[in-house]
């Protein structure tokens, strides 16, 4: 097995959440972010009209604070139209490090609209997601 750090280096590892003005904890959206060099891989959650989404995605860092989705899966909605059980969907959509956070938005001039905090990422939500098999294929390259 991997060691525990292996999975979780780089600047874009980690938790993230983003929960406007008074939305409760449990509503906040989030990745959960994993990263082996330049592939990162995780897991996004939205709460919206009242119900939960969640899936996973997979990018590729083309430096620090640059990087690109290239594959998303998860429950229908404006994230992704393909199930994970189904397989992925190819995307090309930023992800960026602005001023210490998260941005999967960029604006109409190209500036960095970034709204997810850096979170403290619990040892055993790490090891877990670690544990996934998709998960060690995905940071192994796969897809």
């Amino acid at each position: 097995a991997a060691p525990a750090s292996a999975g979780a280096s780089g600047t874009f590892a980690g938790e993230w959440e983003a929960c406007p003005g008074t939305t409760p904890s449990d509503q906040c959206s989030r990745y959960v972010l994993l990263q082996r060099g330049s592939r990162i891989c995780g897991t996004w959650f939205h709460f919206a009209s009242g119900k939960e989404y969640s899936g996973r995605i997979v990018a590729h860092a083309d430096s620090s604070t640059e990087a690109r989705r290239t594959r998303v899966c998860g429950r229908r909605s404006v994230e992704s139209d393909t199930e994970c059980e189904d397989g992925w969907q190819r995307i090309d959509k930023p992800l960026r490090i602005c001023k210490g956070k998260l941005s999967d938005l960029t604006r109409a001039d190209g500036s960095c609209f970034a709204d997810y905090r850096s979170m403290p990422l619990a040892n055993e939500v790490r090891d877990a997601l670690q544990a996934e098999p998709w998960m060690q294929a995905c940071l192994s390259g796969d897809p």
